[in-house]
C-alpha cells in the first residue's frame, strides 16, 4: 500500500513537471507571437506613415486630390507661368509660346504638346497634371494625379499661392507675390498725380475692316494688369457694355469704334511680323480725329510683342508692369 501511494506521488509530480515545462513553452510561444504581431503592425504604421510623407491631399473642386509631395515631372494646360514660378520641372505643357514671353527659354527646354490626349501626355511619364478645365481631371486622372485650379475661380496671385501649397513650394510661391507686390506698389506711385488722375484707359486691337474690326479686351492683352491690379478706369461707354451683359472682349464695327476708346488708348498691332507697320484703321480718315490720338497719349505696342501680354500669370503680370507703366509715362511727348 506504502508503495503504491509513493509510486502515485511520483507519477503526479512527473506530471506537474511536464504540465509546467508545457505551460513554459506555451507561454514563451505566446509572448514570441506577440512580439511577432506588434513588430509587424509598427512596420505597418511605418509604412502608412512613409507612404503619407511622400504625398499630400490637395484640396480641389474635384474634391480631395492624393499628390506627389515632390512633384518631379509636371504637365500643365495653359499654366506655365504658374508652374515656372514655382520652380517646378515642367516636362509637357499644353499652350502657345512666344519669344516675349518672360519664360520663353524654360519653355522651350520642355516639350510643347501638340495634342493635349492621354496617349500623348502619357510619353512624358508625369507624376502631377496641372489644369484648368474641370473636364480635364477624369480624362488625365488615370495618368497621374490631377490638380484642377478654374481660371475664373481664383486670381492670377491667388492661383501661384494655391498651386505653390499644393506642390510643396509655397515658399517660392510667396517670394514671387511678394515681388510682384512690392513692384506693384512702386508702379502705381509713378502713375499718381494729376496726370492720370480719373482717366480712362481701353485695350483695342485692330483685326481689319473685313474681321472682327477693333477688337477690345478687359482682361487679356494686358486687361488683368491695367484693371485689375493698376486699378485703371474703363472708358464709360464700355462699362455700359459691361452691364449690359457684353463680354470681356469682342469686335467693334470701324464705324463706332471710337465712342469706346479711353482718355488713354493701349493700341495693339495685329501683326507678328518684324516689320511693324500701322494697321489698317490707322491709316483711316477717323484715326487722326481720336482725342486720345490728337493729345499723343496713345501706347502702340508692336504686333512682335503679343507673347509678353498673353498669359496673365504672375510672371508675365510683372514683365508687363514694367512695360505699360514705362510706356504710358512716356506718352504725350
Amino acid at each position: 500500500m506504502r508503495k503504491y501511494s509513493k509510486r502515485l506521488l511520483l507519477g503526479i509530480a512527473g506530471m506537474a513537471v511536464v504540465f509546467a515545462a508545457a505551460g513554459c513553452q506555451n507561454t514563451k510561444s505566446s509572448s514570441k507571437e506577440q512580439t511577432q504581431s506588434e513588430a509587424q503592425t509598427q512596420k505597418k504604421e511605418e509604412t502608412m506613415a512613409e507612404e503619407k510623407s511622400t504625398t499630400r491631399t490637395v484640396h480641389t473642386i474635384m474634391g480631395d486630390v492624393e499628390v506627389p509631395a515632390d512633384p518631379q515631372r509636371v504637365v500643365v494646360n495653359w499654366y506655365i507661368g504658374d508652374a515656372l514660378a514655382l520652380d517646378l520641372n515642367v516636362v509637357g505643357y499644353s499652350g502657345w509660346s512666344h519669344e516675349t514671353m518672360p519664360f520663353y527659354k524654360e519653355m522651350k527646354s520642355s516639350v510643347e504638346i501638340k495634342n493635349w490626349e492621354p496617349e500623348e501626355v502619357m510619353t512624358l511619364e508625369p507624376d502631377l497634371i496641372i489644369s484648368y478645365q474641370p473636364d480635364d481631371y477624369d480624362k488625365f486622372k488615370g495618368v497621374a494625379p490631377v490638380i484642377i485650379a478654374p481660371e475664373n475661380d481664383l486670381s492670377s496671385l491667388e492661383r501661384v499661392l494655391f498651386l505653390g501649397e499644393s506642390t510643396g513650394r509655397k515658399k517660392e510661391a510667396e517670394a514671387v507675390v511678394e515681388t510682384f507686390e512690392t513692384k506693384l506698389a512702386a508702379s502705381k506711385e509713378k502713375l499718381e498725380g494729376d496726370r492720370f488722375k480719373d482717366k480712362s484707359f481701353s485695350i483695342t486691337e485692330d483685326w481689319g475692316s473685313g474681321s472682327y474690326g477693333v477688337y477690345y479686351e478687359t482682361e487679356s492683352r494686358g486687361g488683368t494688369i491695367l484693371y485689375k491690379y493698376l486699378g485703371m478706369k474703363k472708358p464709360e461707354k464700355m462699362e455700359q457694355l459691361m452691364k449690359d451683359g457684353g463680354d470681356g472682349r469682342g469686335g467693334l464695327s470701324y464705324e463706332v469704334a471710337a465712342e469706346y476708346f479711353g482718355d488713354y488708348m493701349i493700341w495693339f498691332r495685329h501683326s507678328d511680323s518684324e516689320e511693324d507697320v500701322p494697321s489698317e484703321y490707322e491709316t483711316s480718315t477717323i484715326w487722326n480725329s481720336i482725342p486720345a490720338v490728337q493729345s499723343k497719349q496713345v501706347v502702340t505696342i508692336p504686333g512682335k510683342m503679343i507673347g509678353l501680354f498673353y498669359y496673365s500669370d504672375v510672371l508675365s503680370l510683372t514683365a508687363q508692369l514694367d512695360y505699360i507703366v514705362d510706356a504710358l509715362n512716356s506718352t504725350g511727348k
